[in-house]
C-alpha cells in the first residue's frame, strides 16, 4: 500500500481526537479536562490539577467518583453539584483546591455521599452547616486547615461517621461536647495540632474507637491529661505513635505516653488557706488541721523540729500524738496532741507531696493557761449550757399557758352556793300564851320594852340580844321573802300563829306597806297593822304612843285612817312599843327566843339601864 494510503487515516484519527470529546467507558460523554474510567467497581471521573475554577457541566450524571483535587475552586457555591446533575456521587475529593468557603446548601441532592475530603483547604472551621445534606457521610477528612477550635456538636448532624481525620489544622481547643452524636466513629485523628490538653468528657463518649492519632501536639503531662491517660488505658485504645510530653513536671519533659504512669500525670500540691496560729488551753487537746490540693492525692506529713511525727506515737512522757485525715483530692489532715501544756514545741510543718511534688506550710500553737469560772468551759459547752436554759424557759412558759387555757375553760359561778337560814322553832310547841295576830305584822304580849343600848348607839337597824341563849335552829327550805319586809302567815313567818292568844282573831283592818314603810313610827302615822297600831296605843286609851325622835327614819307614804280600838282588847304594859323588824332583799332577822321566853314569864328592872327588860332586842 502507498504511504500515502496509510497517513490519510492517521491524520482523520487524530483529527477525530482532539475535536470530539472523549466517550466515557460506559457510553457516556468525559469532558477534556477529566479522565473518566472504572476504577475499584465505581465510575470514576478525574480532573486533578487542571486549574478549573468551577465544576464541569459535561459530566455523566452517573459519575460515582469525583476527584477535582489541585484546583482552583475557592468557593463552593450553592447547590454546586445538583446543577450539573451529580447526584449519585458517593465520593467527592477537593484536597488543596484552596477552597476558603462552603455554603451551607453545597453538597444539596448528595444523599448518597459516604466520603468527603476537604483537606489542604483554607477552611477556618467545621463546615457544620453543609452536613445536614448528606447524613450518611461516613469518612470525612479536613486535615490541614487552619481550624483552631472545634465547637460543641460540630457533628452531630453526620451521626454515621466511622473515621474523622483532623490531623494538622492549627487547634488549640475542643470543646467538651465537639464530637457528640457521632459515638459510631472508630478512627480519630487529632495528630499534628496544637493542643496541650483534653478534657475526659470530650472523648468518653466514644465507645466504639478503636485508634486514635495525638502525637505531634505539646502535650503538657500532669493532672490535666491524667484522665485522658486514663481512658486510653481503660479502654485499651491503641495509638501507632506515642504522644510525646512537652509540658509538666520536669521530670516527665520528652517522655512518651507509654513510659509514663497514671501517677505521673500529677499537678504539685497546693496549700490552701487556713489559720497558720493555733490557740489551745493548757491541760486540753490541741489540733492543727493542714488542707492540701492535688491529683492524685497527696501524702501529708507532720514534722517538729525535723523529725517526721507518726501517728499513735508518744510525744512526751504525758502526750500522745493523733493523726487523722479525710478526703481525697482535697485533704484534710489534722494533728492532735493531747494534754498540751505550757512551754510545749510551738512550730510545726505540714508537708504535702506526691510524684509532681511538695509544698509545706509551717504553724504556730499558742498554749495559755485555762481561766477560771465559766470561761474555763469550751464553747461546745457554754452553748449546750445555753441550749439547756433556752429549753427550760421554753418548757415553763408552755405550762403557765396550758394552765391559763384550763382554768379558762373551766365553769364560771356568778354567785355562791346560798347558805343555810334557819328559822325559830314554832311556838305552838311552848306553853306560852298567844294574842292578836293579823296578816301584815306580829304582836308580842307580855312586858316587853325597847331598851337602848349604851353600846349599840341608836342604829334602828341593829338586833342585840340582851341575854345568852340558843336554840337548835331548823332549815328553812323554798325562802322566798317580798321586798316590802311583810311576813306570811305560814308556818316560817318571822312570829308563827301558834305565837298568839287563841281568843283574839284576825282583824279585818288592812294596811298597805312597802319597802320605804319605817321600822318604828313617831305616833303620828298610822300604817301598818293593827298589831303594830296597838304596841304604838297606851293602855286603855286610844292615843299613839310616841317614840324618841332618833329612832325615826324617813316618814313612809302611807295611807293615815282613823282606827278605834278598844283598850280592853289588849293588855299591855305602860310604855310599850312595837316594832316590825326586817333587811330589805335578804333574810328575815329574828328576834331571838330567850328574850321571848323572858317576855312572856316575868318583868324585871335593869340595873344598869334603868328600863324594864322584855324581848332583850335593840334596835
Amino acid at each position: 500500500m502507498p504511504p500515502q494510503q496509510i497517513i490519510v487515516p492517521w491524520l482523520c484519527f487524530l483529527l477525530m481526537t482532539v475535536l470530539v470529546p472523549e466517550v466515557s467507558a460506559m457510553g457516556g460523554l468525559c469532558p477534556v479536562a477529566c479522565t473518566c474510567k472504572w476504577k475499584g467497581g465505581k465510575q470514576t471521573v478525574e480532573c486533578m490539577e487542571r486549574g478549573l475554577i468551577t465544576i464541569p457541566d459535561s459530566i455523566d450524571p452517573e459519575t460515582q467518583v469525583l476527584d477535582l483535587s489541585g484546583n482552583n475552586l475557592q468557593i463552593l457555591h450553592r447547590e454546586t453539584f445538583n446543577r450539573t446533575g451529580l447526584i449519585n456521587l458517593q465520593r467527592v475529593f477537593l484536597r488543596s483546591c484552596r477552597i476558603g468557603q462552603i455554603d451551607n446548601l453545597a453538597f444539596r441532592g448528595l444523599t448518597n455521599l459516604i466520603e468527603l475530603d476537604l483537606s489542604h483547604n483554607l477552611l477556618t472551621g467545621i463546615p457544620t452547616g453543609t452536613f445536614k445534606d448528606i447524613p450518611f457521610l461516613r469518612d470525612l477528612i479536613i486535615s490541614n486547615n487552619p481550624i483552631q477550635k472545634i465547637e460543641s456538636q460540630a457533628f452531630q448532624a453526620v451521626h454515621g461517621l466511622v473515621k474523622l481525620d483532623l490531623s494538622n489544622c492549627e487547634i488549640q481547643n475542643v470543646a467538651p461536647k465537639a464530637f457528640e452524636g457521632i459515638e459510631m466513629l472508630e478512627s480519630l485523628k487529632l495528630n499534628g495540632n496544637r493542643l496541650s490538653e483534653l478534657r475526659l468528657r470530650t472523648v468518653e463518649t466514644l465507645t466504639r474507637l478503636h485508634g486514635v492519632e495525638l502525637h505531634d501536639n505539646p502535650w503538657h503531662c500532669d493532672c490535666r491529661l491524667r484522665s485522658v491517660k486514663e481512658w486510653l488505658v481503660r479502654n485499651n485504645i491503641p495509638y501507632p505513635e506515642n504522644p510525646v510530653c512537652s509540658g509538666g513536671p520536669e521530670r516527665v519533659i520528652h517522655k512518651t505516653f507509654g513510659e509514663l504512669h497514671i501517677d505521673d500525670f500529677a499537678c504539685k500540691p497546693e496549700i490552701l488557706p487556713v489559720s497558720r496560729y493555733i490557740e489551745a488551753v493548757s491541760g486540753e487537746n490541741a489540733t492543727i488541721t493542714c488542707r492540701a490540693n492535688a491529683v492524685p492525692s497527696a501524702h501529708v506529713k507532720w514534722y517538729w523540729n525535723g523529725k517526721q511525727l507518726i501517728n499513735n506515737s508518744i510525744f512526751t512522757p504525758h502526750q500522745m500524738i493523733h493523726i487523722y485525715e479525710e478526703g481525697k483530692q482535697e485533704k484534710r489532715s489534722n494533728l492532735v496532741i493531747t494534754n498540751i501544756q505550757e512551754g510545749d514545741p510551738s512550730e510545726f510543718y505540714c508537708v504535702a507531696e506526691n510524684r509532681a511534688g511538695s509544698s509545706e506550710a509551717n504553724f504556730t500553737l499558742r498554749v495559755s493557761l485555762r481561766p477560771l469560772g465559766i470561761t474555763s468551759l469550751g464553747n461546745g459547752q457554754i452553748a449546750g449550757l445555753s441550749a439547756a436554759l433556752v429549753f427550760l424557759i421554753l418548757f415553763i412558759l408552755i405550762v403557765i399557758s396550758i394552765l391559763l387555757l384550763r382554768l379558762r375553760r373551766l365553769p364560771f359561778t356568778e354567785s355562791k352556793t346560798p347558805g343555810q337560814i334557819e328559822k325559830p322553832p314554832r311556838l305552838n310547841d311552848i306553853p306560852y300564851s298567844t294574842v292578836h295576830y293579823s296578816g301584815n305584822g306580829s304582836v308580842v304580849t307580855g312586858s316587853c320594852f325597847v331598851s337602848p343600848s349604851s353600846t349599840s348607839g341608836n342604829n334602828p337597824d341593829l338586833i342585840n340580844d340582851t341575854k345568852g341563849g340558843e336554840i337548835v335552829p331548823t332549815a328553812v327550805e323554798n325562802f322566798d321573802r317580798p321586798l316590802s319586809g311583810e311576813y306570811s302567815r305560814n308556818p316560817d313567818s318571822l312570829y308563827p300563829s301558834g305565837l298568839w292568844d287563841s281568843e283574839h282573831g284576825p282583824s279585818n283592818t288592812s294596811f298597805q306597806y312597802n319597802d320605804k314603810t319605817p321600822i318604828m313610827h313617831d305616833g303620828t302615822s298610822t300604817g301598818g297593822s293593827i298589831e303594830e297600831l296597838t304596841f304604838r296605843l297606851a293602855q286603855g286609851t286610844n292615843r299613839l304612843a310616841a317614840y324618841p325622835s332618833d329612832y325615826g327614819l324617813p316618814i313612809a307614804e302611807t295611807k293615815t285612817e282613823n282606827i278605834s280600838i278598844p283598850a280592853s282588847q289588849v293588855n299591855l304594859p305602860v310604855n310599850a312599843k312595837t316594832l316590825r323588824v326586817w333587811q330589805k332583799g335578804a333574810v328575815p332577822v329574828l328576834p331571838p327566843v330567850t328574850a321571848l321566853k323572858r317576855v312572856l314569864t316575868s318583868n324585871r328592872n335593869s340595873p344598869d339601864e334603868g328600863y324594864q327588860e322584855g324581848c332583850g332586842t335593840d334596835v
